[in-house]
């Protein structure tokens, strides 16, 4: 069993998600502690359940984030009854400390697994806060435990033998909306990008479009982030929907603080050697943009072309579905650029020598203050004084973070291209 943990302040938007799913029969409440029950033949509503939770809260407290939501994850092939999912969210909540605590328990079976959501608290009848510490290294003794005690495969199983797959928006099955969202909140959750463009390229892959917007648009006045479900074809169906209806995690401050988690983890991780040395050998064979993705694939790797109105490439995103991590071509180094691509496909042989040796190129990473270096312009250090941030290859911080979903490599294309036409004025 895997308990995933987290705290908020928003104690309104962890009851609606849960209560959204029950709107749609995908979620039933099995248990509730503290928390009214409605009369006979009547359903449970999202505020009588906000009132619960505040009258038994004090006015006054100090702590921050006082919204405890947990989902427990049981494996796959555990069959529980509805009483036993019961019994065991009832002793995970006493022995976490929020035995005392008003609480709901959620069963959600919008998935091929049914799991548990549970939304308490964190904050007692006093204004004192529930103990937290350690709370994730005690949350994992517990559900070992209540592992051995009811006969449950453990979690270590649970991750040799299924992962769980994320589906592809179907627009056609109904219930898009909350599609759109769990792939949104699943693709933050696994997925590892720097920028906006990389984040959109990794939801094209689920059938998602997604654009920020400012001011007026859809007849509405909205600033944020939109999402859309697109069919097969890359067009967009049905409404499209604001960050704000599916939650604060889709929208741009998450974002913001996602793209800072994940530069940290990419600083530790070092994914560019692999990630090259995947593309270098999908090159193997291929002369058409198509084929390259088709090896890729073949790899688990997704591959986004961006082009222009008149088809020519002037981006490429590298999605490895293996390890999560996102990255343009440009981050990888200038031999997995956009202009570069088209290049190797056109003329395999003179980059024969990078299916040979994976590593043969490699920059330094140029500290924050210096100034940055335009794709045309990078240079191709000693392979003894490469330490750059991915692995082997440009440095992650070789290429600016551009905020707000602006794109380097279609910036950078636009002024290769004003160039030539000058160039071409002059002669």
């Amino acid at each position: 069993m895997v308990a995933k943990i987290s705290v908020s302040g928003s104690l309104a938007g962890a009851i609606n998600y849960n209560m959204n799913k029950l709107k749609v029969d995908t979620a039933t409440i099995l248990l509730t502690n503290k928390i009214l029950c409605p009369e006979l033949n009547e359903a449970f509503r999202a505020s009588d359940m906000m009132k619960d939770f505040e009258l038994f809260m004090p006015q006054r407290y100090r702590t921050e984030n006082p919204v405890f939501h947990v989902s427990l994850n049981p494996h796959p092939d555990d069959k529980l009854s509805d009483v036993e999912l019961s019994l065991v969210a009832e002793e995970y909540m006493k022995r976490m400390g929020y035995g005392a605590q008003p609480y709901v328990v959620f069963k959600h079976h919008d998935i091929s697994r049914h799991h548990l959501h549970i939304v308490s608290v964190r904050v007692n009848a006093q204004g004192k806060k529930i103990n937290d510490k350690f709370e994730r290294r005690r949350s994992k003794d517990i559900t070992r435990s209540l592992e051995q005690k009811y006969g449950l495969h453990t979690a270590e199983k649970v991750s040799k033998k299924r992962k769980p797959e994320l589906k592809m928006v179907d627009v056609h099955s109904g219930n898009v909306k909350e599609q759109v969202e769990n792939v949104v909140r699943e693709v933050i959750g696994k997925y590892h990008f720097l920028t906006f463009n990389e984040y959109k390229a990794v939801l094209t892959k689920f059938n998602i479009a997604a654009e920020e917007v400012k001011g007026s648009h859809y007849g509405n006045s909205y600033s944020g982030i939109v999402y859309s479900a697109t069919d097969n074809d890359d067009s967009k169906v049905g409404n499209p929907f604001s960050a704000t209806t599916l939650g604060k995690f889709a929208g741009s401050e998450a974002l913001e603080r996602k793209y800072q988690a994940s530069k940290e983890h990419l600083e530790k991780s070092r994914p560019g050697t692999p990630l090259k040395r995947a593309i270098d050998q999908a090159f193997a064979g291929a002369t058409t943009k198509e084929q390259l993705q088709r090896n890729l694939f073949q790899s688990g790797i997704g591959v986004v072309y961006r082009e222009n109105a008149a088809g020519r490439l002037y981006g490429v995103t590298f999605i490895d579905h293996n390890t999560g991590v996102v990255l343009n071509g440009s981050r990888l180094g200038k031999e997995y650029a956009a202009n570069a691509i088209v290049d190797r496909l056109e003329n395999p042989h003179q980059y024969e020598h990078l299916r040979s040796t994976p590593q043969s190129h490699g920059s330094t990473i140029k500290d924050n203050t210096q100034p940055h270096l335009t794709q045309e312009r990078l240079p191709v250090s000693d392979h003894s004084a490469t330490s750059d941030l991915i692995g082997g290859g440009l440095g992650l911080f070789d290429l600016p973070i551009t905020p707000h979903g602006t794109d380097h490599e279609e910036d950078e294309f636009r002024r290769r291209m004003q160039r030539k036409k000058k160039k071409g004025r002059r002669m």
